[in-house]
C-alpha cells in the first residue's frame, strides 16, 4: 500500500505544494508507549476515512482546508484582540491633565481591574517597547511588573487617538492621602514608623532600577488597609536616572523642590529625598507644608512643631527639608534611622 501510495505521489505534478501522503503500518499494539510513532506514522485502524488513504484527493483536501482554518483563527485573533472586546468600563475614578482613570472589570472572569485612558496629544514623555513608541509610563510600568510595591500593569491597547492600560485593583484599599485624612493622627505610632520605613523601601527600590517617580505624593500612593501595603501608581511624570541633572519640572505644586524654583534645575535623588520629607510631614499633621514658591523658598522656618509630634521624626523631616539640597541626608541612609526601628 505505502509503495503504491508513493509512485502516486512522485507521478503527481503538484508535489511541491503539498504534503507527502502518510505511512499506513499495521500492527496491533494499542498501547500508550506508541502514541508518539503513531502520529509520525499513523496506524491504519485509527484513521479517519477521510484520511485512510483510499482517496488522495480528500487527504489533500482534508490537510489544506485544516491550515486554512487555522490561519484564519489566528487572524481572527488578532482581530477581535481590542479593548473594548476584553473590558468593561465603570464609573470614573479621577481626571487629570494627562488621562481619566476608571474603574473596570475584564469579560472574560469578570476580574476588577482599573483602567487608564492617554489620549495621544496630551503625553509629553514616549519610549519605545517591542519597536514602538509608547507612553514612557507604560514602558516604565512593564519593566516594573512584579516589583513590590508597585502598580503591576495587565495589558495595554493602542487606538488611533489614545493609549489605554489596565492595571489590577488593590482590594480594600485607598489613597495614602484619604487615609491619613481620615485616621486619628499618627504621630508616636508604629504605624506612622511602618509607613514611612515602606515609601523609603520603594523609593530605593526604584532607583535600583534607575527610575525617579518625581511626583511622589500621598495622593499618588495606594494603601490596602488590609495587610498595610503601599503601591506606588501614577508613572506618568517618571523619569530613567540620570548622572546630570533634570531641567524640566513633571509632578505638582506641593512636592517642588526649591532649587527649581531658583536655578531651573534639580538633582533625582535629592529631590526624592525632599518629597519623602513632605511625605513625612503629611503624616505628622495632616496638610501640605508649602502652598506656593515663596512659601517653598521660605522654607524650614515657616514648619510648626506641637510637643505631640515626635522629636526624631520632627527631625528628619527638617532634614529632607533642607534648603541645602547638599545638606539633606542620602535616600539610602534614610532606611538606617533608628527611630524606625
Amino acid at each position: 500500500m505505502n509503495w503504491l501510495l508513493d509512485d502516486l505521489w512522485l507521478q503527481n505534478t503538484m508535489r511541491w505544494f503539498v504534503p507527502p501522503p502518510p505511512k499506513l503500518m499495521f500492527h496491533a499494539n494499542n498501547s500508550s508507549m506508541t502514541s508518539f510513532f503513531d502520529y509520525v506514522n499513523p496506524i491504519v485502524d485509527r484513521l479517519s476515512p477521510t484520511d485512510s488513504g483510499d482517496n488522495l484527493l480528500d487527504y489533500y483536501g482534508a490537510y489544506t482546508n485544516r491550515a486554512s482554518r487555522h490561519l484564519n483563527s489566528l487572524k481572527a485573533n488578532r482581530i477581535t484582540k481590542t479593548f473594548h472586546y476584553e473590558y468593561i468600563t465603570l464609573n470614573c475614578l479621577g481626571k487629570g491633565g494627562f488621562g481619566q482613570v476608571y474603574d473596570g472589570r475584564r469579560r472574560s472572569n469578570n476580574n476588577p481591574v482599573v483602567i487608564k485612558f492617554l489620549p495621544k496629544n496630551r503625553i509629553l514623555n514616549w519610549s519605545i517597547l517591542d519597536n514602538k513608541n509608547i507612553p514612557s509610563e507604560i514602558e516604565i510600568l512593564s519593566r516594573l511588573r512584579g516589583v513590590a510595591g508597585i502598580i503591576r500593569i495587565i495589558e495595554y491597547f493602542e487606538e488611533p487617538d489614545r493609549f489605554i492600560f489596565t492595571m489590577e485593583k488593590i482590594p480594600s484599599s485607598c489613597t495614602l492621602f484619604q487615609f491619613v485624612m481620615e485616621s486619628s493622627p499618627l504621630p508616636n505610632t508604629e504605624l506612622l514608623r511602618h509607613i514611612f520605613r515602606e515609601l523609603i523601601r520603594i523609593n530605593i527600590i526604584l532607583q535600583s532600577y534607575s527610575i525617579w517617580h518625581r511626583d511622589c505624593k500621598l495622593e499618588n500612593i495606594l494603601y490596602c488597609k488590609s495587610d498595610r501595603t503601599l503601591h506606588f501608581i501614577d508613572f506618568g511624570s517618571a523619569a530613567p536616572a540620570q548622572l546630570d541633572d533634570f531641567h524640566e519640572f513633571q509632578g505638582t505644586l506641593e512636592i517642588m523642590v526649591p532649587e527649581w524654583i531658583s536655578q531651573r534645575r534639580y538633582d533625582g535623588e535629592r529631590s526624592c529625598v525632599w518629597a519623602l520629607g513632605i511625605c513625612l510631614y503629611f503624616l505628622l499633621f495632616q496638610q501640605y507644608p508649602f502652598r506656593s514658591k515663596a512659601a517653598i523658598l521660605g522654607g524650614r522656618s515657616q514648619l510648626p512643631f506641637t510637643s505631640s509630634v515626635d522629636k526624631q521624626a520632627y527631625h528628619t523631616m527638617k532634614q529632607c527639608l533642607h534648603l541645602n539640597e547638599h545638606r539633606r541626608p542620602k535616600l539610602g541612609n534614610l532606611q538606617y534611622l533608628s527611630w524606625l526601628d
